[in-house]
């Protein structure tokens, strides 16, 4: 009878059904004077009385089955079943390993560290051009930015809150997913210099709304906006904050709604680890600076696009040196900013500063400890100078911060195979297959899954779907340097296991190394 009434009051069907019997007592409050004053046979009262009953169970049913909003009269999602909770990553070494914390879940919203779990989904663009597609992403990923500052949240990343974009999911399947007791969702409608942003705060565990509201602004109130979104999360998880903690949630990054536009452009051509889009990001970081020369996280843009032009594409000089510049003016204009000095780590990494780019990691981190990429570039460097031991904890730290990432895990098993750890590293491949899995399955286009997956397919003994994804990569990016290197490196596993005799379709070719590039 609990979970019955609880899924009552999430269709809202007792508000349908005490809305219908109001409107329908005046309906037939009407019928009754109107209707005999009009001469109206007698039995047209008892008519409209009965045609009022008779739709009372219509629209409790419609309200059970359907919900009217913004977005206009969709099906309401069923309440799904209980899924059991994903598979953790296993610890980089048995002697560093601590007890299994037991996993976030919708009922307790707290981690083993006793910090509230959230995540925001990404806000569905609502102004009818695919165009505008980045700016509803770049806002939710703004407001996650944002609340990954703070020490007493744990929020759910990126990588692992996009994976649902465009897929229809409950909140429940949404919170069991990723482990969190809170979900923030929401919408943008933009059109012209106006923008139209709501956002809703729901508890997974009862399905209500902790907070929710509607901004209808111009767009250069768009950062007022973040801020304001942020703060109300605050205060409904009632999370005290320190003076410290509150200015950092508020967005400083610029002032001016064209720059930020040019910057949100640019992010969303961060993600497909091809040369074009790497191009087009930095063209339109650029952009962004050409509008607020002190815009520290476009130079920042700048320096990450550069140094994985560098690392996937093309390992010139130029792209080296340009990394350093804009690395350095982003730290030079803010200091405070933790992507700031992880760019800069980057930077330092591909010019093989190692000690100068492991103490801007350790800046960063300092400044925001939920920053992946800090993590994910500090074991880069470590594994880049041959620390082993300092590299797999910290891919095991990465891995914590952003569990549906699939490539740290494959960057930890290659660590473990250089410390001669076998075991281990044979453990953290069979774990990650999932992700890599999932991963695939939501994200068919992305080649770097792909080529990866087949590689740690294959060291795995399952032969066959090891190749099969190799062959997808090299069908969908056969033009891109670091797809071809990476098939050669598969290519490279198959020879060292199997012989040359046995590399798929004949073609073998000798990389050199076996490392994920």
């Amino acid at each position: 009878m609990q979970r019955l009434f609880a899924e009552l009051k999430r269709r809202r069907v007792i508000r349908v059904a005490v809305v219908y019997a109001l409107a329908g007592w005046a309906v037939i409050q009407v019928a009754d004077t109107v209707l005999p004053a009009l001469q109206l046979p007698h039995w047209s009262v008892t008519l409209v009385i009965v045609l009022v009953v008779l739709g009372f169970p219509i629209a409790v049913t419609m309200g059970w089955m359907f919900d009217a909003g913004e977005d206009g009269v969709v099906r309401t999602a069923p309440l799904p079943a209980a899924e059991p909770e994903p598979v953790a990553l296993p610890a980089a070494t048995p002697a560093e390993s601590k007890p299994a914390a037991a996993p976030a879940t919708p009922d307790s919203g707290l981690d083993d560290q006793g910090r509230r779990t959230i995540a925001v989904l990404p806000f569905v663009n609502m102004s009818g051009e695919a165009e505008n597609e980045y700016f509803s992403d770049g806002i939710s990923e703004e407001i996650l930015n944002l609340l990954t500052k703070l020490p007493k949240l744990k929020v759910a990343s990126r990588t692992s809150s996009f994976l649902f974009k465009g897929k229809e999911a409950s909140i429940p399947t949404v919170a069991r997913e990723l482990g969190v007791g809170i979900v923030l969702e929401g919408s943008v409608r933009r059109a012209g210099d106006r923008v139209r942003i709501t956002a809703q705060l729901i508890e997974a565990g009862t399905d209500s709304h902790l907070w929710s509201e509607t901004y209808d602004r111009e767009l250069k109130d768009v950062f007022a906006i973040q801020d304001d979104i942020a703060h109300s999360i605050v205060k409904a998880l009632q999370v005290t904050l320190t003076p410290q903690e509150r200015r950092s949630i508020v967005s400083v990054a610029t002032s001016d709604p064209v720059a930020y536009d040019y910057y949100l452009r640019g992010r969303g051509y961060m993600y497909s680890m091809a040369r074009r889009d790497y191009e087009h990001a930095i063209r339109m970081f650029q952009k962004a600076i050409a509008v607020d020369s002190k815009y520290a996280l476009a130079y920042a843009g700048i320096a990450d696009a550069c140094s994985h032009l560098y690392r996937y594409v093309e390992a010139s000089r130029e792209n080296v040196e340009r990394a350093n510049r804009a690395s350095e003016q982003a730290v030079a204009l803010d200091p405070g900013s933790a992507e700031a000095h992880a760019s800069r780590g980057l930077a330092l990494v591909i010019s093989e500063k190692y000690d100068q780019a492991e103490e801007e990691f350790e800046t960063a981190i300092s400044l925001n400890p939920n920053l992946f990429d800090a993590w994910h570039y500090y074991g880069l460097a470590c594994s880049s100078r041959g620390d082993h031991e300092k590299a797999a904890r910290l891919y095991s730290k990465a891995a914590e911060v952003n569990p549906a990432d699939y490539q740290v895990p494959l960057f930890l098993a290659q660590t473990l195979a250089s410390l001669g750890r076998k075991q281990e590293e044979m453990k953290v491949r069979l774990s990650a297959l999932g992700t890599v899995e999932r991963h695939v399955s939501l994200n068919p286009h992305d080649t770097r899954a792909l080529y990866l997956g087949a590689q740690n397919l294959y060291r795995v003994g399952e032969h066959e779907r090891a190749i099969a994804l190799a062959e997808q990569a090299l069908r969908q990016d056969q033009n891109e340097p670091v797809v071809l290197y990476n098939i050669a490196c598969f290519c490279a596993i198959q020879a060292t296991t199997s012989g040359p005799s046995a590399c798929w379709n004949g073609r073998w070719s000798w990389a050199g190394a076996t490392w994920p590039g």
